[in-house]
């Protein structure tokens, strides 16, 4: 299941009125950019399955996309689990073979945790490290917008220190 949003609505989705410019990708705001800037860099692309599918359906899914993780939405497209290729080789570690026809909820991690579209890239790295998880669903309104991943969120403060580098540079300079 695919799920494609148009991230210009959500790039104007701002709660906590963040205003960070931007050039070339680099957030100038305070703490670092928002993950919105993140998802805006990305593109459009959400791979989400529901609990009706099994964990080969799982499998499948991950291999064709060549991704690590999957949001486990309802009905109402909200984010209800996640499931990554950790859980399914926990779960072939306690099943065994079975696991390919059981359904995605006997693996997946329910309630995750996501993040908005203003939260800052900062915080959104700290939480992940601390809950050594490495895919993140991002919610507006309640609502799955994006998914951003630990590679995501270190490429954007690469960029960020890249560029904090090059002005410090160019004031030194004179």
């Amino acid at each position: 299941m695919l799920f494609s949003g148009d991230f210009s609505a959500v790039v104007c989705q701002s709660d906590s009125g963040s205003g960070s410019a931007q050039t070339g990708g680099v957030s100038r705001g305070a703490s670092g950019g928002a993950v919105k800037d993140i998802l805006a860099d990305k593109g459009g692309e959400i791979h989400t399955i529901t609990t009706g599918h099994t964990v080969q359906e799982v499998i499948d899914t991950l291999n064709s996309f060549k991704i690590g993780a999957l949001v486990v939405a309802d009905d109402n497209n909200c984010p209800i689990g996640i499931v990554s290729e950790r859980d399914v080789v926990v779960g072939i570690g306690q099943k065994g073979k079975e696991l390919f026809a059981e359904k995605v909820d006997t693996i997946m991690t329910a309630n995750p945790v996501c993040c908005a579209p203003d939260a800052r890239v900062h915080d959104v790295m700290q939480k992940m490290t601390d809950g050594r998880f490495r895919h993140m669903p991002v919610v507006s309104d309640g609502k799955l917008c994006g998914m951003i991943s630990i590679g995501d969120v270190v490429r954007k403060r690469l960029l960020e220190l890249e560029y904090e580098n090059k002005q410090m540079m160019a004031y030194m300079s004179g």
